[in-house]
């Protein structure tokens, strides 16, 4: 039977240890500007110990990016139920649809992706 991500740990031992809020917050600054978790920089800083791979967080720019392609997305939704709607009128719903694909075209192209 596989073991659980807990069960698979090797370090188990927790380390206490009491900081003011500034250094604290440094700490954490420095932690997240490395990629590390605070524990990763604190096993490097004082037992020299190499720390894993650094992480790469999306900015704040790509993740407002990739959540705009998903609202584009429900509005393309939207817009075809409304096409099918009596009374729509074809000429305004194609323009509506030309103008979101390429709204979806330049957000993928903000996020370094083909379209």
């Amino acid at each position: 039977m596989a073991r659980s991500g807990t069960d698979k740990r090797q370090r188990a031992l927790t380390l206490t240890a009491r900081f003011n809020d500034q250094e604290a917050a440094l700490i954490r600054e420095q932690a997240q500007r490395a990629g590390l978790s605070v524990g990763s920089l604190i096993r490097f800083a004082l037992l020299n110990v190499p720390p894993p791979r650094a992480t790469r967080s999306p900015t704040v720019n790509h993740v407002e990016v990739a959540r705009l392609i998903g609202e584009l997305g429900r509005l393309s939704d939207s817009l075809n139920r409304l096409a099918s709607h009596p009374g729509a009128d074809p000429r305004v719903i194609e323009e509506a649809a030309r103008n979101l694909s390429e709204m979806r075209v330049v957000c993928l192209l903000a996020l370094g992706r083909q379209p």
